[in-house]
């Protein structure tokens, strides 16, 4: 029984705790451990334990492999939003430098020797 609850714990993302992770799990859950049981007691009923480990096997590599796609998307999105902030201030710098070279000379205050 006790290899059920792992499967179901760490389907729904509570053992993320345990391994360090940072940030919040893909599954937002909030589930007592008497509910825990209970999912775990009907899945036992439904699929039988011969085929209870394989299912939640599937069902924890559909996860990790969602997790995986998750995280690919998001440093690409992440990356894709900070080269365009790079783009877009080394054009107003361009702007900018444009804008003081288009004044005109009585406009600039030199400095005057001390």
């Amino acid at each position: 029984m006790s290899g059920v609850l792992w499967c179901v714990v760490s389907l729904v993302g509570l053992d993320d705790v345990s391994q360090g992770a940072i940030g919040p799990s893909l599954i937002v859950v909030n589930l007592t451990p008497n509910e825990i049981l209970i999912i775990c007691l009907v899945a036992l009923i439904a699929l039988g334990p011969k085929q209870l480990p394989e299912t939640a096997r599937k069902i924890a590599k559909g996860f990790g492999e969602l997790r995986r796609h998750s995280s690919q998307l998001r440093a690409e999105f992440t990356s894709v939003v900070d080269q365009a902030v790079e783009e877009s201030h080394d054009e107003e710098l361009l702007r900018q430098a444009k804008e003081t070279n288009d004044c005109p000379p009585q406009d600039v205050n030199p400095r005057e020797p001390q």
